[in-house]
């Protein structure tokens, strides 16, 4: 049995959360694993550092990528609908399109897998069909209901923009013509991208932007830190703060300077940052970690998070009871720092270099940290949080794998 992952847009540590223990699961099913990933990089967390090899039975690929933007401006643009965000990142390129719906049934046919598990992964899905079973998997940012057109995104948002609407008809017209062109069935609806023969958006309903128009069954994220229960305010480290973003964030240094004002006791991770310059980003009271640090263990201890708002640690945050200050990136983040938000005990900064200029970034997260009630509020929305039961979830997702796989003949 031979299983392709695909991951073609997004970045951060979520999606490889996601896909590495459903691989893991079917590789002791003996299935040959092969990773089509958006960030080679990430195939790190499969192997041993001490080799820089992938375990037997595991293989890297190259995938189709598409060029995201790079001018700032771009996050500027309103991405009111997951039509605004295809649009914005040139989906709508037609030759572009069809270039790569034709290096992804290329690399359908080098494999030849008996099942595809696309995980924010629309144009291999498109691929998929009609040639090889397929499994899509996601947060319930990455996974629009299929089957209709586009809700909103922003949960706040009753109705879809004219520019939004307009955009969904043109990209789903472009789509069909390529199809159409290929001599393969049209998409009914450009949310069917996102979907394959089974779709698990894993999700819970606090942080679904589309919570109020699914339809389809959620299961729980299986990639959510086990194991968090708050401490009461005495048990946590005084001035004691969790500091976790991605070196990529366009805010990090504005966000580190502030902290490193505040002289609060900070442990940090900053993800795809070397050993070498975490130890030189490091102070006495700012430690940064070359390694992730286990939220299970850091987060109940601290009296602040402050983080970029993705999903898994503004959820495991909240399980926690930590007070949080949330600088959101992109639209994904700012969407979960606003569902999250709801519970209380959260602070989200849209801006910090103009909301919070000079010291007064710094100044706000040691009123965060030292704030008794905001604690108080956090702990006690912490009963609000089921995390649900990861090992039922990844058990459906693999039992609906295998039937997929064995129905192709594998």
């Amino acid at each position: 049995m031979r299983i392709l992952f695909g991951w073609e847009f997004g970045a951060g540590l979520g999606h490889i959360n996601r896909i590495k223990p459903i691989a893991r699961a079917f590789r002791e099913q003996g299935a040959e694993i092969f990773l089509a990933l958006q960030e080679n990089e990430r195939a790190d967390a499969f192997w041993n550092p001490s080799t820089a090899r992938l375990p037997e039975g595991y293989h890297l690929l190259p995938i189709p990528n598409w060029r995201m933007p790079t001018d700032p401006k771009a996050r500027q643009v309103p991405t009111h609908s997951f039509a605004d965000v295809l649009t914005l990142i040139g989906y709508g390129n037609e030759l572009g399109f069809a270039a790569r719906i034709e290096a992804w049934c290329g690399l359908l046919a080098a494999v030849q897998p008996d099942l595809v598990v696309g995980d924010f992964s629309p144009t291999l899905n498109i691929a998929a069909r009609g040639r090889v079973p397929s499994l899509t998997i996601g947060n319930g940012y990455t996974m629009p209901p299929g089957g209709r057109e586009m809700p909103p995104i922003r949960p706040w948002q009753s109705k879809l923009e004219a520019f939004s609407i307009d955009h969904e008809a043109r990209l789903l017209e472009m789509v069909n013509k390529v199809l159409r062109l290929r001599g393969e069935a049209k998409l009914d609806f450009l949310s069917d991208a996102f979907h394959g023969d089974r779709s698990f958006p894993l999700t819970l309903p606090i942080v679904d932007p589309y919570a109020d128009s699914r339809s389809e069954e959620t299961l729980p994220p299986f990639n959510m830190p086990t194991g968090i229960r708050p401490l009461p305010l005495e048990q946590r480290a005084e001035d004691g703060v969790f500091f976790y973003m991605p070196r990529s964030h366009p805010s990090l240094k504005t966000v580190m300077d502030a902290l490193k004002q505040s002289k609060l006791n900070i442990r940090a991770y900053i993800s795809g940052l070397g050993s070498e310059q975490a130890a030189q980003q490091s102070t006495g009271t700012f430690q940064v970690s070359p390694s992730p640090l286990p939220f299970n263990e850091i987060m109940p201890k601290a009296r602040l998070l402050v983080h970029h708002g993705g999903l898994s640690t503004a959820v495991a945050g909240a399980m926690a009871g930590t007070p949080q200050a949330i600088i959101p990136w992109n639209l994904e983040h700012l969407v979960t720092a606003r569902r999250i938000e709801t519970l209380g005990g959260i602070q989200v900064v849209h801006n910090p270099e103009k909301e919070f200029p000079g010291k007064a970034l710094a100044q706000l997260f040691v009123r965060m940290a030292r704030d008794g009630q905001l604690a108080a509020t956090a702990i006690t929305a912490a009963d609000n949080i089921d995390p649900g039961d990861a090992e039922t979830a990844l058990r459906t997702i693999v039992e609906a794998g295998l039937a997929l796989a064995n129905s192709s003949g594998g």
